[in-house]
């Protein structure tokens, strides 16, 4: 069954794909009303050797002015808050935690490290003894800003890092607190996501109707050594990518050089290199096909060099700002591309009708929306309220441009099968008749074949990549990535081949006059 869960996943790594990565991170939240916030920046795979530091600055509970003043104290009398760096199998498995914990707000991610006289002892729910249980949990302590924190070593067998942010007098005015964790065993390896909750230090207070405001900021840093035991600010999923994107820039510039040779061959009125027509005719969509795989070359060794500076330093913004720029019009090329080649302009006619336009502008608009949305998300960070929102939008707009596409080629499709039932109605003995019909045939095959290939092209690029993703392991979150580009990279290639240039391609005799 899918549930609620899968659809934020997909929305998530969406995110996740377009979005800047890095491992130097900067969070802050003012005056925030969410008791839970999670995951705070993107999960992180630890291997033996990584680092894990945060340090909160600033932070403090307050009650909304609703309350009355004299009720102020008392409310957070009876609130604790805290962080919980918490490992899990895959992100499948964060996204049923995440969904229990809303489901049941009363939960609280930290209650086995707990050291309040509060804290119930009622454990009839397994459910949600086996949801929040750490098991061999070790308790150190230490002074930070003169206000002691709790700090929660993990274990090998459920690994969990916890900071507790409460101060002995709970007053809750602003203070620092900062924990470091190595992860020096075997055990402690694993993919781990970061979450803040503020709880009820009593379950039989009810603080519903109390409005808590939240304010802090975050500076962390998550540390890898790699096995030549350089340091790595990426996550052990994305180890491999540096090497796997510059493998992929070597595919797309092969598959350039031998369609911008093979386009300046017959341009030059020498035998093509990759054709079998005697006299192949390139026409203007040829040229925007040459630019798309320009860009995306580039776009691609971009995103190389960007991870790469990550691992080196955390963080890559001039490259990300680059990167950013170029991968909008490598979307706007690959949308205009696709939406032409449907619509048959330049191979069979010169110009596009009128709702042809409205759909090619409706989708360079939609384009100019979701990058919009993606340049917000950078100067965001995973968990801010605004983040939310911004993913679920880029989500749709990115649902609405891959459906949009696919409209011209149904206009096509249908226009030749309207084509093939006049063929049938006209007589049989006419030989330039059947002859007509039997291109007709050829031609509708060949937009049902592009219609398929673009309908599992999006499918397998913007649905099934996703929740693959959920399943993998925090070693193998690379093969998102893989799978998505080996997807893209294959797309390209059939769609150069089927519509090369060529003198008796049956795509270039489609008849549109009764679109």
């Amino acid at each position: 069954m899918f549930h609620v869960h899968h659809l934020r996943s997909i929305a998530l790594f969406v995110v996740l794909l377009t979005a800047a990565t890095g491992t130097r991170h900067s969070f802050a939240v003012r005056h925030d009303s969410r008791r839970f916030i999670g995951p705070i920046t993107p999960p992180f795979g630890f291997l033996v050797g990584g680092l894990y530091n945060i340090e909160v600055l600033d932070f403090e509970v307050t009650v909304h002015q609703r309350q009355r003043q004299e009720d102020h104290q008392t409310a957070l009398n009876y609130v604790e808050a805290g962080f919980l760096l918490k490992r899990f199998s895959s992100e499948s498995a964060f996204e049923t935690y995440h969904e229990k914990i809303y489901e049941k707000p009363s939960l609280c991610i930290f209650e086995p490290h707990r050291m309040t006289d509060f804290v119930s002892t009622d454990k009839t729910n397994t459910d949600d003894d086996d949801l929040l249980t750490d098991d061999d949990i070790t308790w150190t302590s230490h002074n930070v800003n003169n206000s002691k924190q709790i700090i929660i070593e993990p274990s090998s067998a459920n690994g969990s890092v916890y900071l507790s942010m409460n101060q002995p007098e709970l007053s809750w005015k602003p203070h620092t607190a900062t924990i470091t964790k190595s992860f020096d065993n075997k055990g402690d390896e694993g993919f781990y996501f970061l979450s803040f909750q503020l709880c009820p230090r009593d379950p039989t207070f009810d603080l519903r109707n109390i409005e808590f405001r939240t304010s802090f900021e975050l500076d962390l840093h998550f540390i890898n050594y790699d096995a030549f035991g350089n340091r790595s600010y990426l996550t052990a999923g994305e180890m491999p990518l540096p090497a796997m994107y510059l493998y992929f820039t070597a595919s797309y510039l092969l598959s350039f050089f031998v369609w911008a040779i093979n386009i300046r061959q017959i341009r030059m009125g020498h035998e093509p290199i990759w054709t079998s027509s005697q006299q192949p005719r390139v026409h203007s969509i040829h040229h925007l096909m040459t630019l798309l795989l320009g860009l995306k070359t580039t776009v691609v060794l971009l995103e190389a060099l960007r991870y790469n500076h990550i691992r080196a330093i955390g963080h890559a913004e001039f490259l990300s700002t680059l990167y950013f720029i170029l991968s909008f019009a490598k979307g706007v090329a690959m949308f205009t591309v696709v939406l032409l080649i449907g619509s048959g302009w330049s191979l069979l006619k010169p110009c596009l009708n009128v709702r042809e336009k409205r759909i090619i502008w409706t989708v360079l608009l939609l384009q100019v929306i979701d990058n919009m949305a993606v340049l917000i998300l950078s100067n965001e960070t995973l968990g801010e309220a605004l983040y939310e929102d911004w993913s679920a939008l880029l989500h749709l707009v990115d649902i609405l441009c891959c459906c949009a596409i696919l409209i011209p080629i149904v206009w096509s499709v249908n226009a030749l099968e309207k084509n093939i039932e006049q063929h049938k109605s006209a007589s049989p003995n006419n030989n330039d008749e059947e002859g007509g019909k039997a291109r007709t045939v050829q031609k509708l095959k060949l937009f049902q074949r592009f219609y398929l290939l673009v309908v599992a092209y999006i499918y397998t690029t913007r649905i099934l990549v996703f929740i693959f993703a959920t399943t993998l392991g925090f070693k193998q979150t690379w093969l998102r990535y893989f799978v998505s580009e080996l997807g893209t990279l294959v797309f390209y290639c059939i769609v150069g081949f089927l519509f090369r240039p060529v003198d008796e391609n049956p795509y270039l005799e489609i008849e549109f006059a009764d679109i």
